[in-house]
């Protein structure tokens, strides 16, 4: 039976990330993936990393979240300098359209709600979208703008993340499923594999869309819905965007990056005429240089949407040595969220407040209960 500090379960964006800083913190860390590293969302994802852009939220974003979005976008720069390690991490800045005018207040809302917390985010009517933008059509009423947004490549950064951990000393192990977290009254103790049983002083639950069904094994049950995003990319086009497009992208390379759809309760990974004819009709009549190009791939993930859209981070009421992390915008925050479960492990508490993303806040709700939970879909015009 192996013995370890930290058991962390899953391999993507969030669970490198808690390797990497578990290991930093000299803790002994093993990593268990069902499949592959960045398998399951965070190799699907569209990979903004974004204070200024939420599209699932109120228009008045918590500063408590805002908070957790410019401590992460600072961690991806760090981690960047740190590790020199190709993450594919710029910084273009970001443009989130909108497209009636009475969408208008709820923009100035934002802003001034991410202005109020330091941000520097601008509301642009549609001649100052063009001026940034040129290749921008008549579509857009106007647009808020994040000089300071950056998006990555979501897999390359699971990767970086994954390599760096591992010369600290952690193991990660693919291809090991999870089947259940093992339990002594309150307190858990380790996991169960197909590979033999694991003793770990803590576990950690950050195996995106399979952590409601391990956490079950716990007696835990995740509030969470879900929803399938399908995703885009053209052949290598030239230098059109100078930012990114809430959700699109132009890469170092000119392929053009186009997503995603918001699809309610569905769970599986297919892509659909319906979804491509959804995002590449409303990009093409938003960018029409986009007439030029040839779509060369698709591909779709599933997201894990709790009820109000905000994360659940952190541990559970009545049961010790137990950390998990789920959330919808998992690429902005992985690192920082990463960061706090090790620090809740080693310390006790976090140096940024986790308080509104207690699991507690659902007290009262339960999977069959929550039904389909809607996010903003930015497109709609």
């Amino acid at each position: 039976m192996r013995n370890v500090d930290v058991c962390v379960v899953g391999g993507g964006l969030l669970g490198t990330a808690t390797a990497l800083f578990a290991a930093r913190r000299g803790l002994s860390v093993l990593l268990l993936e069902e499949r592959d590293l960045a398998s399951g969302a965070s190799g699907a994802a569209f990979g903004g990393v974004s204070v200024g852009i939420y599209s699932f939220s109120a228009a008045r974003v918590p500063d408590a979240y805002v908070a957790l979005s410019k401590a992460s976008l600072a961690l991806y720069a760090q981690l960047q300098d740190e590790l020199g390690a190709p993450m594919d991490f710029a910084r273009p800045g970001s443009l989130d359209p909108f497209y009636e005018p009475r969408e208008l207040q709820s923009r100035k809302d934002r802003v001034a709600g991410l202005a109020a917390c330091g941000v520097d985010c601008r509301l642009l009517d549609r001649k100052e979208v063009q001026a940034v933008e040129p290749a921008v059509s008549d579509l857009v009423e106007g647009a808020t703008y994040c000089p300071a947004d950056a998006h990555v490549t979501p897999p390359a950064v699971t990767w970086a993340w994954a390599a760096a951990a591992k010369r600290l000393g952690a193991e990660i192990l693919t291809g090991v499923p999870v089947r259940r977290i093992l339990r002594e009254g309150t307190k858990v103790v380790g996991v169960q594999t197909d590979a033999g049983r694991i003793s770990a002083g803590w576990v950690v639950n950050v195996a995106g869309a399979g952590a409601e069904s391990l956490a079950l094994t716990a007696g835990v049950r995740l509030p969470v819905a879900y929803s399938r995003g399908q995703m885009f990319v053209t052949d290598r086009m030239p230098r059109f965007l100078n930012t990114y497009i809430h959700n699109i992208k132009q890469t170092a390379s000119g392929t053009v990056v186009l997503g995603a759809t918001r699809e309610s309760g569905v769970r599986d990974t297919a892509t659909s005429v319906q979804g491509a004819r959804e995002i590449l009709g409303w990009a093409r009549r938003l960018l029409p240089f986009l007439d030029r190009a040839r779509v060369v791939r698709s591909w779709a993930g599933v997201r894990m949407v709790p009820p109000d859209g905000y994360p659940i981070i952190g541990s559970v009421e009545g049961l010790e040595r137990f950390v998990h992390a789920l959330m919808h915008r998992g690429v902005t925050l992985a690192p920082i969220v990463g960061r706090l479960l090790v620090e809740l492990i080693t310390e006790g508490r976090t140096a940024l407040d986790i308080h509104p993303y207690r699991m507690s806040r659902f007290a009262t709700a339960t999977a069959s209960d929550l039904g389909d939970v809607k996010e903003t879909f930015y497109a709609s015009g």
